[in-house]
């Protein structure tokens, strides 16, 4: 590991790119540029999308006082009129699938507004998140089972009943399951993890005790050759149909969190609204520049319809809390220049109002939000010095506003 002397700029170089096509050659020329992005367009993801998920924050250990409290503070301190929008309830809320029907049972102690009657249901929960003026997002996974089945240390917040009960991710039940989410129970975002296609092969513990069924893995992280892509494009292409009927509105943005595996850049794009670039962020300086490394050269697979999306904001813990304002910032401006979605993932109901400001800063906000959807451009790369190029809609050219030196000690 080489250490830096890292001085980041957050807003370093924000230079407008120009295109010199004639208009004859153009108009003789198919091939020519245009200057305008044509690629996926279904979903609502013309600029990045913002707003909080509960993970970073809570894990599985999640319940609606968390969630509605964290929404409340995004409204209540001006968030959502600066474009947070998005209030996603990850890992943790699934009791089980109920058998007779495949029906998916929301967990009553943690949702007591979902109990109604005989029913389980999340309608009065998005109600709740919708008369805000925000929108609701609701976990899910591409196998039978999640990734806290899979990797979590503990039993408590994880789904109960026999082995098909605990089958609560999407496999075998996408249409039954994307209805329920969206045309019944209102959501509007879906997070689609992969550990059910990679964590459950026969060799699995937890398979070999009986836990859970098998389902020979289809992902593999290290090598796209022993990844099965047409198996897991063929599910993702499900879901987005199954997106486009239950919402016929376009009303909804589908996140594919397979972590870069399955050549999904190449794809992805096709399919989904958001596309993660790596595995999960810590609240570590090391590991948010990985992350962010995931992401930085692939600047041509990020386009208005479709982003990377190199994981959460970690703002509010570890590295990036109130005691580490330098780092906070860098971390908010680096996923800005990226044009990541600007998903926070802090207890937001105990965020100190100095991170708030940050996460609020409306001029590196709109760097994000710009509407020419252009991701920076790696275009200067040395030992001690990166510059990143982001060309605006307006072409102008702005100064950085602000310059962050960051400590001696930093590595990467």
């Amino acid at each position: 590991m080489q250490k830096l002397n890292l001085r980041w700029k957050p807003l370093l170089a924000l230079l407008p790119l120009w295109f010199a096509a004639s208009t004859s050659h153009a108009a003789n020329d198919p091939l020519a540029p245009t200057a305008r992005w044509s690629a996926y367009t279904a979903g609502r993801a013309l600029t990045p999308p913002m707003g909080w998920s509960s993970w970073n924050a809570f894990g599985t250990d999640i319940d609606e006082a968390k969630i509605l409290g964290s929404a409340q503070r995004i409204v209540d301190a001006g968030l959502a009129a600066k474009g947070y929008r998005y209030i996603n309830i990850d890992d943790g809320w699934a009791l089980q699938r109920r058998v007779s029907d495949g029906h998916m049972v929301i967990r009553p102690d943690r949702f007591p507004s979902s109990v109604t009657g005989n029913a389980s249901t999340f309608r009065p929960f998005t109600d709740k998140i919708h008369a805000m003026g925000l929108k609701a997002g609701i976990y899910s996974d591409l196998g039978r089972n999640t990734c806290s089945q899979a990797y979590s240390g503990s039993e408590t917040d994880l789904p109960k009943g026999s082995v098909l009960e605990r089958e609560v991710g999407l496999y075998g039940h996408i249409d039954q399951d994307i209805a329920l989410y969206f045309a019944d129970w209102g959501f509007d975002f879906i997070k689609v993890d992969g550990c059910g296609l990679r964590a459950y092969g026969p060799a699995s513990p937890k398979v070999r005790s009986g836990q859970y069924r098998a389902l020979p893995p289809v992902l593999d992280l290290e090598s796209v050759s022993r990844s099965d892509i047409p198996a897991v494009q063929a599910e993702f292409a499900q879901i987005n149909a199954a997106l486009k009927r239950n919402k016929p509105d376009g009303d909804f943005l589908l996140s594919l969190c397979i972590w870069g595996a399955a050549d999904v850049r190449a794809w992805g794009k096709n399919v989904g609204n958001i596309s993660r670039t790596s595995d999960d962020i810590t609240p570590y300086w090391n590991r948010m520049l990985s992350n962010f490394d995931s992401a930085a050269r692939r600047e041509l697979y990020g386009h208005p319809g479709s982003w990377n999306d190199p994981d959460m904001l970690y703002i509010g813990k570890g590295d990036f809390d109130a005691d580490h304002l330098v780092e906070a910032r860098s971390h908010f401006s680096l996923w800005a220049m990226l044009n990541a979605p600007l998903m926070m993932g802090a207890d937001l109901r105990t965020m100190p109002q100095e991170l708030m400001e940050i996460v609020g800063n409306a001029d590196v906000i709109a760097v994000n939000q710009d509407a020419a959807g252009n991701q920076a451009t790696l275009a200067y790369d040395a030992d001690d010095l990166q510059i990143m190029v982001k060309p605006l809609a307006s072409g102008k050219k702005p100064l950085p506003s602000s310059t962050a030196e960051l400590p001696r000690s930093r590595s990467t």
